[in-house]
């Protein structure tokens, strides 16, 4: 049985400061963690969702590089999924831009919705990265 990759991706905001998180497991073992800051310059006003935004692209980024090429991605902020799909329409240059690299990235992803803070393990450390990339803690 061939079982996909599954990317659990989160953004997080504090004090002016955007983090990115993406926790890639496979059959419920992590497989790679990755978290970053973004600079303000990419955030361009949008708060935590420049930090969701990104943590897909980089998860994109790790499936090009493994030669992944498919994956589930599981996400809390409804626009991940959206905007690429079209449900919402991509009005400012950083959701334009996100929804494009998206398309083009020939990665197939099966999208799936999570409540945020809800006990699951994947999506809270991804959080948890997501803040610590920006805190220190």
């Amino acid at each position: 049985m061939n079982l996909m990759l599954k990317a659990y991706v989160d953004g997080s905001y504090r004090d002016g400061r955007v983090g990115w998180a993406t926790v890639i497991v496979k059959n419920s073992e992590v497989v790679d963690e990755l978290s970053g800051e973004l600079a303000d310059e990419e955030v361009q006003g949008t708060r935590q969702v420049a930090g969701e935004l990104m943590a897909v692209q980089k998860t994109i980024e790790w499936c090009n590089a493994s030669r992944v090429k498919g994956i589930e991605v599981h996400y809390d902020y409804k626009g991940i999924e959206c905007w690429v799909t079209g449900e919402w329409k991509a009005k400012l240059p950083l959701t334009q831009n996100y929804r494009d690299f998206v398309r083009l990235s020939k990665i197939n992803i099966k999208w799936i919705k999570v409540k945020s803070h809800s006990g699951d393990k994947f999506n809270d450390r991804a959080d948890e990265l997501a803040c610590k990339a920006i805190c220190g803690f």
